[in-house]
């Protein structure tokens, strides 16, 4: 059962298309934007592990964080709408450095997971605000593209959110036990490793 349960898992990462959630397709509205995060790996990967940094780090880290994320990279969306809109020559430059933003959030969010409270929290915020602005820029690049691009935005900004609480949840269920804490550790690094395949 365990090992059906693994390579289940193994499947899910290793066996994805690329371009992950820009599918640039299905972008009606509000339930379109909740699931957005949820179907890239690269998005779910980094979203999660927000939330267990924050986590691992403790006391207003858990919100502050989070939230931080979430305001960057509603700017960052704000940002990329204009950009797709009335900078359309800048949309490829724009991509390719929205891209790398991604996949170095993934393998970086994973190392601080797997060092765990070994950054300082300062530096931590500083890039968890370009990431969260390079996670918005991605979805604000799509915005246009939507029936509804409110209720879309609304919808990606809350499955973010969710995405986060899920992994403030994981962290402090696994920061209580030193097992459970050095599981942790090696699923982030696992992350790490995941983000450097993306970026090959």
């Amino acid at each position: 059962m365990k090992l059906n349960i693994i390579l289940f898992f193994l499947s899910f990462v290793f066996f994805t298309s690329s371009a992950y959630a820009h599918t640039f397709t299905g972008m009606v509205g509000f339930y379109d934007g909740l699931s957005h995060p949820v179907l890239g790996i690269d998005h779910f990967l980094a979203m999660v592990s927000v939330g267990i940094v924050s986590a691992q780090i403790g006391g207003r880290a858990i919100w502050t964080i989070p939230a931080t994320f979430v305001l960057m990279m509603i700017v960052g969306g704000i940002i990329g709408m204009l950009v797709e809109v009335f900078f359309f020559d800048l949309e490829t430059l724009v991509f390719y450095v929205v891209e790398f933003g991604i996949v170095f959030s993934v393998i970086l969010l994973g190392l601080a997971i797997a060092i765990e409270r070994k950054i300082s929290t300062n530096i931590i915020m500083i890039f968890i605000s370009i990431f969260g602005m390079c996670h918005g820029l991605a979805h604000g690049m799509e915005m246009p593209w939507a029936v509804n691009p409110i209720l879309f935005a609304l919808g990606f900004a809350s499955g973010t959110a969710t995405l986060h609480l899920f992994g403030v949840g994981i962290g402090s269920l696994a920061i209580k036990t030193k097992f459970s804490s050095i599981v942790l550790r090696i699923v982030g690094f696992g992350c790490a490793l995941f983000g450097f395949s993306l970026l090959i």
